[in-house]
């Protein structure tokens, strides 16, 4: 099965196009967004076309820190700002996902989706990726993990981190575990994930490389 990663989209519908387009091209199965789809806490520049996108594509996915508010018990009050195809798609999105055998959640599986105060928890400073690893190793017993939320590449076996950040593709070891941070959509990257080979191809979906700038 063939994967395509996106997280921490932020509104920015250009850049999703950009990575739906990527996906497309290399024939993905499915589509899978890792939270902060949408930006709650932004202007909503752009909020509907992401929704519009996804929900083209029929993705699948996890909340985030930033739209969990968009998700479940909607008020009255976020009802009235938003398109009903944005609270339509953000509806279909859950706490953690597990598509392939692998886990998805926008932070480690230690962490409680219904808990606000974990989702946006920045107590770690400077940040323990390795840390937050091997907490979510022991929360998950999935073979792979994936994670937004921190804004790059990153991953680590149970043994510790790879020293991979995303200058290629990452290959998974036959029966290794990993826990894998995937880079922001926002920041111009998203990801596709071939759970066949056990290989993670990072791409660039900015709007200048793609060739959509201006």
């Amino acid at each position: 099965m063939r994967l395509g990663l996106v997280t921490d989209v932020h509104n920015h519908a250009a850049e999703l196009a950009a990575a739906l387009a990527l996906f497309r091209a290399r024939g993905v199965d499915r589509v899978v967004t890792i939270g902060d789809t949408c930006d709650a806490f932004a202007r909503p520049d752009g909020v509907a076309e992401v929704a519009a996108l996804l929900d083209a594509c029929g993705a699948v996915g996890v909340w985030g820190n930033h739209d969990f508010t968009l998700c479940r018990d909607v008020s009255d009050e976020v009802r009235g700002r938003y398109p009903p195809v944005v609270l339509d798609v953000m509806a279909r999105m859950g706490p953690r996902l597990v598509v392939g055998g692998c886990h998805f959640s926008h932070k480690e599986a230690s962490v409680d989706p219904h808990d606000p105060a974990q989702l946006w928890d920045i107590s770690d400073r400077p940040l323990d990726l390795a840390g937050r690893a091997r907490l979510g190793f022991a929360a998950a017993d999935s073979r792979w993990q994936f994670v937004g939320h921190y804004h790059r590449w990153w991953a680590a076996t149970p043994d510790g981190p790879t020293g991979w950040v995303g200058g290629g593709p990452l290959r998974f070891g036959p029966g290794r575990r990993y826990f894998v941070v995937v880079a922001a959509v926002c920041d111009g990257w998203c990801g596709v994930l071939d759970t066949g080979t056990g290989e993670l191809e990072p791409l660039r979906c900015g709007a200048r490389e793609s060739g959509l700038a201006g």
